[in-house]
């Protein structure tokens, strides 16, 4: 079946680099990396001039203010909050301020600037000296493999891409978590979104057939069986992706009482216990989206067309050929 409009997206395309894959979209998408955890979280801001002596003194400022949560070893004499070290790279600082969980660890942070970025990463850490020493080493660690990386550039070494960088290969196993948001300019309506995940052990409630059940269930209960009911699939059950073995359910949710009818998608592989190459990867798509609110918008696609596109984007999702080693 022919679809103008979507072949017309595709026309022109660009592969974006998420983690150690690759995905092809429509030239002029807007993509958007979100949250990422390589193995420690992962903040990035342009600081347009704004010296690392700066973004550190905002940080002691709030940390003066974290100091009455502190509890256990951080209140010892030689408790070191607020304390600023020099880290591994030229112009990187460890800051030590209370972690926002629980007042008896140390929220430990590496701030590197890199052009008119600051890159951060951050870990909570015991008060035993021992433990939050070996964690400043690891975060000194992940700064020497870290580099910036233009958004268009696909790496030609392993490693592992996020927003405005990379990060070369490590030398051990760790938690890779990224995700990546990709709207269509032509239909604003259309989000899509993938994340990956290095996880020890598979989970069970991560299944996703498990949890549709389990929502079919509750509607039921929940006096939303006659809504329910009127839930157009345009497709369920495994899906191969690649090397990954899934499932997948596309489906066109109609109207409720606060929200118009939408596209959803859904696949879901839980991959292989840290394999880096088969992790964890969940993918959605949306219809009928105004700014943050589903259904706020009536859906611009057509099944035909909402199903081609997935198949389009999904489809094109591989393992970049130096991901790694």
């Amino acid at each position: 079946m022919k679809l103008p409009r979507i072949d017309h997206l595709f026309e022109k395309s660009q592969t974006v680099c998420i983690g150690r894959f690759l995905i092809d979209v429509p030239e002029g998408a807007e993509v958007v990396y979100g949250p990422a955890e390589v193995p420690f979280s992962l903040g990035i801001s342009k600081e347009e001039g704004r010296s690392i002596g700066a973004v550190v003194s905002e940080r002691l400022t709030e940390i003066e203010k974290e100091r009455e949560y502190a509890e256990g070893r951080l209140l010892n004499a030689d408790a070191i909050i607020g304390r600023v070290m020099d880290g591994g790279i030229s112009g990187q600082k460890i800051v030590f301020g209370v972690s926002e969980a629980s007042g008896v660890f140390y929220r430990i942070q590496s701030f590197l600037p890199l052009g008119d970025y600051i890159f951060t990463q951050e870990i909570d850490s015991s008060g035993k000296k021992e433990e939050y020493e070996r964690n400043v080493k690891r975060l000194n660690l992940m700064a020497s493999l870290f580099r910036l990386r233009d958004k268009t550039e696909i790496p030609q070494a392993p490693g592992i891409c996020v927003e405005n960088g990379f990060f070369a290969e490590p030398p051990e196993s760790i938690r890779e978590y990224v995700t990546l948001g990709i709207r269509l300019v032509e239909y604003p309506d259309v989000h899509f979104s993938i994340s990956t995940t290095n996880k020890k052990k598979l989970l069970a409630s991560d299944a996703l057939e498990p949890r549709i059940q389990q929502a079919e269930e509750n509607a039921i209960s929940n006096g939303l069986g006659g809504w329910y009911s009127r839930i157009k699939t345009l497709r369920r059950g495994d899906r191969a992706l690649g090397k990954w073995k899934g499932f997948e359910i596309l489906a066109r949710l109609p109207a409720q009482e606060k929200e118009g009818e939408s596209h959803e998608f859904k696949y879901l592989s839980q991959g292989e216990p840290m394999n880096p190459l088969l992790p964890l990867v969940e993918l959605e798509l949306r219809t009928g989206v105004q700014g943050n609110d589903v259904g706020g918008a009536k859906p611009s696609l057509s099944d035909e067309e909402a199903v081609a596109l997935w198949d389009r984007l999904t489809g094109s999702i591989r393992v970049r050929p130096v991901a790694a080693k």
